[in-house]
C-alpha cells in the first residue's frame, strides 16, 4: 500500500483510540497525545503497531515533543520515513 499522510493519520489515530488509550469521541487526530495518556509503554506499543501496519520502523530518536504532539504530527514523521521519500 502506498501510504498518504492522511491515511497514516487515520491509521495512527485509530490505533491510539481503539488499542492504546482510554479516550472518548472527543479524541481527534489533533488531540494532545500526552494529555490523552500516552506514556513510554504506549509509545513502544504504538511504534510496533505502526510497523505492523505500514512496514516502516520509526526510530525512537525521531520522537520528540513536536512529533508526539498529536496523531497528525506523528503521521507526518512516519510519512517522512517511507521508502522513496
Amino acid at each position: 500500500m502506498s501510504w498518504t499522510r492522511e491515511a497514516l493519520t487515520a491509521r495512527i489515530h485509530e490505533i491510539l483510540r481503539n488499542e492504546l488509550l482510554s479516550v472518548g469521541d472527543e479524541f481527534t487526530p489533533q488531540s494532545d497525545l500526552v494529555a490523552a495518556g500516552l506514556d513510554s509503554l504506549a509509545v513502544t506499543q504504538l511504534l510496533l503497531a505502526i510497523e505492523e501496519s505500514t512496514g516502516v520502523w520509526v526510530d525512537e530518536s525521531l520522537l520528540t515533543e513536536n512529533t508526539l504532539a498529536s496523531a497528525e504530527t506523528l503521521a507526518a514523521c512516519v510519512h517522512d520515513q517511507l521508502p522513496g521519500r
